[in-house]
């Protein structure tokens, strides 16, 4: 154990970094992938204040200033756009948020340890299959004329309801799907951290006569209360950062009003119209709401709480 002493807070000496050379090993995958991914990309912000032209390099590529920021605040369907966005991003963590919490607090709760893996198991399978098999499965429940959601609605004596066609049904539609497929997965965290509730404050419990929900509400909530605010504060520091593919699958030509967010604009203009300038800029912008969205959620947390990223 004196092998991995800790450091202390100056920098770690070549003969430090030696003794714990199998430390360093293992992070260092993960460091070489940030950087490719994470660092090495942020060359191409500089796309966002340039004209990419037929031929040029980024580097040759004339300076522009704020022009493509100008061209996106003029754009005519720039507030709707806006409001698409919004609304998806909060009533998707507003969701999102609480139900692999309660979720994980019930199968806790479960004690044949046999139906709680198969329930386990189920929930977390949705997560592994791909975003068409999932929308694929969706659009056959709830297709017009033999879904079978429609089929109950008109045993009902209801009318049969387009959902893909419905812009009312745009957020239901990808809110579902996304408790659907991830629920289960980010469950497994919730259930990591009841895991390492002190079972001496369970035994207290016992002993002074409180049932399962005062146990849930006065120990096992407040013990993985550090975890639920750091998924919090990560969920909503990507609020803006929503699939183009999920959304592009729900979308049609008569939903567009409520389904174009700015991942989709994105998407057409930079991609299927070469315009590589102004998708830069439009995702640095959404880089940059979502960098506040992440500072302004950890300052409330730390404010209230003694929990926060940073």
């Amino acid at each position: 154990m004196q092998k991995f002493k800790k450091i202390g807070t100056k920098w770690p000496t070549r003969r430090q970094i030696w003794r714990c050379w199998e430390l360093y090993l293992f992070l260092l995958p993960a460091a070489v992938f940030t950087i490719l991914f994470a660092y090495v990309p942020l060359y191409g912000v500089q796309l966002a204040f340039k004209d990419l032209g037929p031929g040029l390099t980024i580097t040759q590529s004339p300076w522009v200033g704020l022009k493509h920021f100008k061209r996106l605040f003029a754009i005519p369907d720039f507030r709707r756009i806006m409001a698409n966005t919004v609304k998806v991003a909060v009533y998707t963590n507003l969701f999102m948020t609480p139900i692999p919490v309660l979720f994980a607090l019930m199968l806790d709760q479960v004690e044949n340890r046999y139906f709680k893996k198969a329930v386990q198991t189920v929930s977390y399978l949705p997560h592994l299959l791909s975003l068409v098999v999932v929308f694929s499965i969706a659009r056959l429940m709830t297709g017009h004329s033999n879904g079978i959601i429609n089929v109950l609605i008109k045993k009902m004596g209801g009318e049969p309801i387009l959902f893909f066609g419905k812009p009312g049904w745009v957020i239901p539609l990808y809110i579902i799907t996304d408790i659907w497929q991830n629920m289960g997965y980010s469950a497994i965290i919730y259930l990591a951290a009841l895991a390492g509730v002190d079972q001496a404050l369970m035994d207290a419990s016992k002993v002074d006569g409180c049932n399962r929900l005062q146990t849930i509400v006065h120990i096992k909530i407040p013990a993985i209360l550090p975890t639920i605010i750091t998924m919090m504060i990560l969920s909503w520091g990507k609020l803006f950062s929503l699939g183009v593919d999920k959304m592009l699958l729900i979308q049609s030509d008569m939903n567009l009003k409520s389904s174009e967010i700015l991942s989709t604009y994105v998407y057409k203009v930079g991609l299927l119209q070469a315009q590589y300038g102004f998708s830069t800029a439009v995702s640095l912008f959404n880089t940059v709401i979502n960098i506040a969205c992440l500072l302004v959620v950890n300052g409330i947390a730390r404010r209230y709480s003694d929990s926060g990223l940073f």
